[in-house]
C-alpha cells in the first residue's frame, strides 16, 4: 500500500457529478453503485463511511480507483472532496 492516499478530481459536465481518482484499491469486486444515503448504508464498508462521514453525497459509484460522487446541489464540491480525502486517508492509514 502506498504511504499517502491522493485523490485527483475530475468534474463532469454535471456540475453535481465528479469523477475522484484515488491512488488505493478501494474495491476488488465488481462496481458499486448506490443511488441514495440508504443503499449506501447496506453496502460495502467504504460506501458505509463515505455517506456517513461526507456531508452532500447523493449518489456513489465505487470502482477499483475511482469514486464518481453525485451531490446534493446545496453542498459546495470543495467540502465534500477535502471530507472525502479526510476519511480516505483515516481508512487507508
Amino acid at each position: 500500500m502506498s504511504e499517502y492516499v491522493t485523490v485527483e478530481v475530475e468534474y463532469s459536465a454535471d456540475p453535481n457529478v465528479a469523477e475522484l481518482y484515488i491512488n488505493q484499491t478501494l474495491t476488488d469486486d465488481e462496481a458499486e453503485r448506490y443511488a441514495n444515503p440508504q443503499e449506501g448504508d447496506l453496502g460495502s464498508p467504504i460506501a458505509q463511511l463515505l455517506f456517513n462521514a461526507v456531508d452532500g453525497i447523493q449518489a456513489l459509484m465505487i470502482e477499483q480507483g475511482r469514486l464518481t460522487i453525485t451531490r446534493a446541489s446545496d453542498h459546495p464540491w470543495e467540502a465534500i472532496i477535502d471530507e472525502t480525502r479526510d476519511a480516505l486517508r483515516d481508512w487507508f492509514l
